[in-house]
């Protein structure tokens, strides 16, 4: 079982549309039992993979990630069933590239600031890690949607970080998006250092909404290559997610998929085939021998050689 955090502390970098993509491919196209935690309040992704009245329902009837603090919290003790707060998306009957069973968990924003005001940074936040972690074998994959502007404040969500595996950073190859990257890198690192084990990895930065023809891409990316080949930077994902129209569609809550084909393009489509490989990449890397090499603090006039600071 790997724990894997989507994060960019910058909204906006298309965190909920990877985590939908990749739990979508890695349950259906890599054939793995995959939960997705949703502990962004705007509950993008379960909405996608869901729709609006499952996670409503789920928010009503408490079966959210807050319930599983709040009772992670009263009883101080290792889940014994993780059922109750799971909900759980049926496969579908197609005949080719049906999607596949996948569990979602929820979250739920307003109730999440009420309790964390009720808790304590520096006694909770590796309640995930000591408690719900252990309750998450059955899986082979555990995604977890994080939200942007990240802050200690917000414990449910470092929850979440704190008890991860890996870590992949989706960025999109604008200046804007590039120049906030060190606030990202400084909050994994300061995760690392709670765990003390080097975990979350950062396993790998994930070129969204990237192509190489265009000039954005061209005058902003080849420095973050060259930095993350040198050994300055993570490493970043040989496959890219592309930019396409039907991403726009794919996380709609109000469309209704049956097929892989059908939410994110036929099998030849440049959209498809970039899920595909993304997915399978990061199935390798956490299952096979890639090295994310050893944490080190990245140097922040690194982006004033890069001329992005």
């Amino acid at each position: 079982m790997k724990i894997v955090s989507i994060y960019n502390n910058k909204g906006g970098e298309g965190k909920s549309t990877v985590s939908v993509g990749l739990t979508e491919f890695l349950a259906a196209n890599r054939k793995k039992k995959v939960l997705l935690i949703d502990l962004d309040g705007q509950a993008s992704s379960s909405c996608a993979l869901l729709g609006h009245l499952s996670v409503k329902n789920a928010i009503r009837e408490q079966r959210t990630s807050v319930e599983l603090m709040q009772q992670i919290l009263h009883q101080r003790k290792e889940i014994e069933d993780i059922e109750p707060f799971l909900t759980w998306r049926p496969a579908t009957d197609s005949k080719r590239a049906p999607l596949a069973e996948i569990a979602v968990m929820v979250p739920d924003g307003s109730k999440a600031f009420e309790l964390e005001e009720q808790m304590k940074w520096n006694r909770d936040h590796s309640l995930f890690l000591k408690y719900l972690k252990p309750a998450l074998k059955s899986f082979d994959y555990v995604l977890i949607d994080m939200p942007g502007n990240l802050q200690k404040t917000q414990v449910i969500a470092m929850n979440g970080m704190v008890m991860s595996d890996h870590v992949v950073v989706p960025v999109k190859p604008t200046h804007i998006s590039l120049n906030a990257l060190p606030n990202t890198f400084e909050m994994i690192e300061y995760v690392q250092t709670l765990t003390g084990n080097g975990s979350p990895s950062n396993i790998g930065i994930l070129r969204n909404f990237s192509d190489k023809r265009r000039q954005q891409y061209q005058t902003n990316f080849p420095g973050i290559e060259s930095a993350a080949a040198n050994g300055e930077l993570p490493p970043l994902f040989e496959n890219s997610w592309t930019p396409a129209s039907i991403f726009e569609t794919a996380t709609d809550d109000r469309q209704e998929f049956r097929t892989l084909y059908s939410r994110f393009g036929s099998g030849s489509s440049s959209t498809y085939k970039a899920c595909r490989l993304v997915a399978k990449e990061l199935d390798e890397r956490c299952s096979g021998d890639f090295k994310a090499g050893k944490s080190k603090r990245i140097r922040k006039n690194l982006w004033e050689r890069l001329g992005l600071a």
